[in-house]
């Protein structure tokens, strides 16, 4: 394969990453007491540790987000990207196993609704595959595709995003 076409899918797994972590980041941040909430309701840190760990975690997905859309770190932001997610799916697996899947995923805003599920474990899983591309792949040199490959992860994200949000959540009644 082209070591162009890998460049360019790295910097779309970048954008497609950094726009998932920057959309769960900043929120966290900006309303961090809801966030504490979702920590707490998961049991699996102590108490006098929910703050330290809500703000650990928005401020590692801020700066994944920042690493990976920046394209100077992108190598980093993959990494600490995949050390999320590996914390992200075991801690959603322990409380799915534990039959606790009334818990909001706190993934990012407007997933307030959405509970814990083998299927959202296994969602959330599969997203360590495009955060590993740019831990082995370098982003193309010039600095216009390294651009557009990113805004076009971005762009691949806020579509698929658009489509969780603003699919029917009820499809009774709808014609095929």
């Amino acid at each position: 394969m082209d070591m162009l076409v890998l460049q360019g899918a790295c910097g779309l797994c970048c954008g497609l990453v950094g726009g998932m972590f920057l959309l769960a980041g900043l929120p966290k941040l900006a309303d961090h007491d809801s966030f504490l909430g979702v920590i707490a309701s998961y049991r699996l840190v102590p108490s006098s540790l929910v703050t330290v760990v809500a703000w650990g975690i928005a401020l590692a997905e801020t700066l994944a987000a920042t690493a990976l859309l920046s394209g100077i770190a992108t190598r980093p932001g993959g990494l600490l990207s995949l050390a999320l997610i590996a914390v992200f799916t075991l801690a959603m697996g322990i409380n799915v196993a534990r039959g606790r899947t009334a818990l909001s995923c706190g993934c990012m805003p407007g997933s307030d609704g959405e509970h814990l599920s083998w299927k959202l474990v296994a969602r959330t899983a599969l997203c360590a595959l495009p955060a590993l591309m740019p831990v082995w792949i370098a982003l193309p040199q010039a600095a216009v595709l390294r651009v557009e490959s990113i805004v076009g992860g971005v762009c691949l994200f806020m579509m698929w995003r658009a489509t969780r949000v603003l699919a029917p959540t009820n499809t009774e009644g709808l014609s095929s």
